[in-house]
């Protein structure tokens, strides 16, 4: 699955968009500006996302209240009209936090609820592809296959690696710890705990995405441009559900700036 941010993150490989300012129907019909809610009874949280899948929806004029099943327990969380469904695994931040929220539109009082300002939801996949759509039959530009072919050769074990090697050798490597000097392209701090850091060091080919790879970190003071000499350990086949699937990655991570 591919998750959609709505306001600012693109996570790791994936495409996300975001939406920002939730208002809450507190009132009735009344709207009012999240600011609007801060009060004796809220506590706010630590930015960081979380994630769960929806077990129900409930709309009200405009806004739509969840019940989310997050690692085994029930919560509710409150967001913008946004399209979702049951069944739907989406991500949330907790920020803001309210205890015995009455909404008086639904006539309910909710004991806890979140309301979220960043949600990730999934990407809904678009309709197959015909055969003859696939093939450009029904169109000017007539389909071509991908020509570029990975770069293959004899595994070495040396001291440190760039990140085509790795690509390549990923499984030879597995588990091992390595090094790789290259630039820093992206990072993205928070996101399931982990600060993710995205390396370039010219090697690898974009089309066939060996030209990037993945560290992640409990948390780095690095940012996009500087040049380090980056460890950790080669995990392969990472799966962390959600969509978010690696052939490889580096996990434990630690950065020197040159």
């Amino acid at each position: 699955m591919t998750l959609l941010k709505l306001t600012l993150l693109t996570l790791l490989s994936t495409t996300i968009y975001a939406q920002q300012s939730v208002q809450i129907d507190m009132h009735g019909g009344k709207e009012v500006k999240m600011p609007s809610l801060l009060g004796s009874d809220q506590v706010k949280k630590e930015k960081e996302v979380f994630y769960g899948k929806i077990l129900e929806i409930k709309p009200a004029m405009g806004y739509q209240y969840l019940k989310i099943d997050e690692e085994g327990k029930s919560i509710w969380i409150a967001i913008a009209n946004t399209p979702v469904q049951i069944g739907d695994k989406i991500g949330y931040d907790k920020e803001t936090m309210m205890t015995n929220f009455q909404s008086k539109t639904l006539n309910q009082t909710f004991k806890e609820i979140y309301f979220v300002s960043d949600v990730y939801v999934p990407k809904k996949p678009s309709a197959p592809q015909s055969m003859k759509e696939m093939l450009g039959l029904n169109s000017t530009k007539p389909f071509v296959a991908p020509k570029t072919q990975a770069v293959t050769k004899p595994f070495t074990q040396k001291s440190s690696y760039t990140i085509e090697e790795i690509h390549m050798w990923r499984k030879e490597l597995a588990n091992q710890m390595v090094a790789v000097e290259a630039t820093v392209t992206k990072v993205s701090h928070a996101i399931m705990k982990l600060d993710w850091v995205h390396l370039d060091d010219g090697t690898g080919q974009a089309d066939i995405f060996t030209n990037d790879l993945i560290f992640t970190a409990s948390s780095t003071n690095i940012k996009s441009g500087d040049k380090v000499i980056a460890k950790g350990r080669v995990i392969v086949d990472k799966d962390f559900g959600y969509g978010y699937f690696y052939k490889v990655l580096i996990e434990d991570a630690t950065f020197e700036v040159k």
